[in-house]
């Protein structure tokens, strides 16, 4: 399955899932738990605005409702991406390579089919990154009756961006440039340990909210 859209059907891609096809696979699974994420705190948002309890925050509301909807579309479309970059990569492979040239170029594509490999998942951890802002900004400004489902969406966040972290791992052992290879683990590392942090500290400050009203 390498068309994964907001109409694929949860049980088609959970047949794929755990089918003996290459792909979908963690990837996919990456940008799936990043729409989830995104679409709690949308849910958080929607039924927060309009209230009058809330008025003072209206603005911010509608701004997480409108940008966490492009979120969850962005999350799918790397999930989909992810889903066809295994078939990119294998076509390249399967590209001739009798004469010089038709080596350097199976080699070229191969190089780029896995660079784009390795970009989606650190794409998919920056999502993470921008989305969690976000449900930040709702934290103490929104319904607090569903404030548990901004932890839930901070926790799908943190799980998205481990699983397109192991995914960036995967591929730069394979890149033909070292600096390149180092830079990009550098950053997507960096991104990573931030957006884990951070949807920890938030998942910590409301469990201990929820905890006190035992």
């Amino acid at each position: 399955m390498d068309k994964i859209s907001l109409d694929t059907t949860f049980g088609s891609f959970l047949r794929d899932l755990g089918s003996d096809l290459p792909a979908p696979g963690g990837g996919a699974v990456s940008g799936i738990s990043g729409a989830l994420g995104a679409s709690l705190g949308r849910m958080v948002a929607s039924l927060t605005v309009g209230r009058k309890k809330y008025e003072a925050y209206s603005e911010n509301t509608a701004k997480c409702i409108d940008q966490l909807t492009v979120m969850t579309q962005i999350f799918m479309d790397l999930a989909a991406k992810d889903a066809s970059a295994y078939t990119g990569y294998m076509q390249a492979v399967s590209l001739p390579k009798n004469t010089e040239e038709e080596a350097a170029a199976r080699s070229q594509a191969m190089q780029k089919a896995i660079r784009n490999s390795a970009a989606i998942p650190y794409n998919t951890i920056r999502a993470c990154s921008e989305t969690l802002l976000l449900i930040e900004s709702l934290y103490g400004k929104s319904n607090k009756t569903c404030v548990g489902d901004l932890a839930a969406g901070a926790a799908e966040l943190a799980c998205a961006a481990k699983l397109a972290w192991l995914n960036v791992l995967a591929n730069l052992p394979y890149f033909d440039n070292h600096e390149d290879a180092s830079a990009l683990y550098t950053d997507a590392k960096d991104s990573l340990e931030s957006v884990v942090k951070r949807a920890s500290d938030l998942y910590a400050s409301i469990e201990h909210e929820l905890e006190i009203k035992l």
